[in-house]
């Protein structure tokens, strides 16, 4: 399920209206950070991994959430690397100030 906001940001990227989202179009998108570091879109995308909705994302529920498409061996390897890095406070969780920590993070190194 595509948090009803997040869909809202996809319809808005597929500026030609195809429903396919472009290079053209993903490149515009990615530059505009504000688009995609609301807190709201950062909420929508962090319940998708906080599968029983307690505020925290724990090792099992990002394993669950990576597994469950077409991830590389290599993506499920670093994902200790990615907790490690990500929770600041070491209590084997992302909670949701942590999540938008990394969202923003990401955003400043592109």
């Amino acid at each position: 399920d595509i948090p009803p906001d997040l869909q809202e940001i996809l319809k808005d990227v597929d500026s030609d209206g195809s429903g396919v989202i472009d290079y053209t179009e993903f490149l515009a998108a990615t530059l505009d950070k504000r688009s995609y570091l609301t807190e709201t879109v950062c909420w929508g995308a962090f319940r998708i991994f906080d599968k029983n909705g307690d505020g925290k994302i724990s090792k099992e529920e990002l394993q669950q959430v990576l597994l469950s498409g077409e991830v590389s061996e290599v993506a499920v390897k670093s994902m200790e690397d990615l907790m490690n890095e990500v929770d600041k406070n070491n209590d084997g969780e992302i909670d949701f100030e942590e999540f938008m920590t990394m969202m923003r993070g990401s955003a400043d190194a592109k």
